[in-house]
């Protein structure tokens, strides 16, 4: 079970002072060009769309930027949320639990799931609920850390000599693509699409060693994410799903 207390500690005091916005330019555009090609036209009026574990809302306003639907954001951290309504108007931001979501069913077209599925120690009960609330013919996309790429885990690994527990809850783990396409399946979304992309660049990360090596780590995962074999060893595991029938 994921220990709530501690994860809505951890980000209330970090965005107590400051947005968390980790990603460079170029990284945002890489995973929102990916989820841009999946999502089709789910984000046009009339829609709704959320974006669960939004945190301040940087990746949101990126992603929902020029979106006529009905936007949100949810994440468990009120001070997170807090900062996210300062900064932006048009999205609806608000308080709440991932693994138990206080929408209807059958409410959005399109469920986000912003980097927060490795946040769970099981992503089961995540990913119940974002069927759940998804219409039919909805569909569920998510970006998380990739297990087997090699950056991701000589920092974030424990079995790492070079692991690092800082800026990092309890929480976390990487993940595989092939379990998370499997509980996919399992919980009833169809066309499920699990690749992974390379070419996410970092603006800042919280250990010291690691922003000495930031600017190589960059340079190396932008080559990464012009090679082939990104797709399978690339450094975000992209998960696509639907739920079946018609919108």
């Amino acid at each position: 079970m994921q220990n709530k207390f501690e994860e809505r500690a951890f980000f209330d005091e970090w965005t107590e002072s400051k947005e968390y916005d980790v990603l460079t330019q170029n990284g945002y555009d890489t995973i929102i060009r990916d989820f841009r090609r999946l999502i089709g036209n789910r984000l046009l009026k009339g829609r709704r769309a959320i974006d669960l574990g939004c945190g301040t809302g940087a990746f949101t306003r990126k992603l929902f930027q020029d979106s006529d639907a009905e936007l949100f954001g949810l994440d468990i951290s009120e001070n997170a949320i807090n900062l996210a309504k300062k900064n932006e108007k048009k999205i609806k931001f608000i308080v709440g639990d991932t693994e138990n979501l206080q929408f209807e069913e059958s409410y959005f077209d399109l469920v986000v799931f912003s980097g927060i599925l490795h946040h769970f120690p099981d992503e089961k009960k995540c990913l119940a609920e974002g069927y759940r609330v998804l219409k039919k013919g909805g569909c569920m996309i998510s970006y998380d850390p990739n297990k087997i790429n090699p950056f991701m885990w000589l920092y974030r690994d424990p079995s790492s000599p070079f692991f690092s527990t800082v800026g990092k809850t309890e929480n976390e783990k990487l993940l595989y693509a092939q379990d998370l396409n499997k509980l996919m399946k399992t919980t009833g979304f169809i066309n499920v699409d699990t690749h992974c992309i390379g070419g996410v660049t970092f603006k800042t990360v919280e250990s010291r060693v690691g922003r000495l090596l930031l600017p190589i780590y960059n340079i190396l995962e932008r080559f990464m994410g012009i090679l082939p074999f990104a797709k399978k060893y690339g450094s975000f595991l992209i998960c696509y799903g639907e739920k079946n029938g018609t919108l």
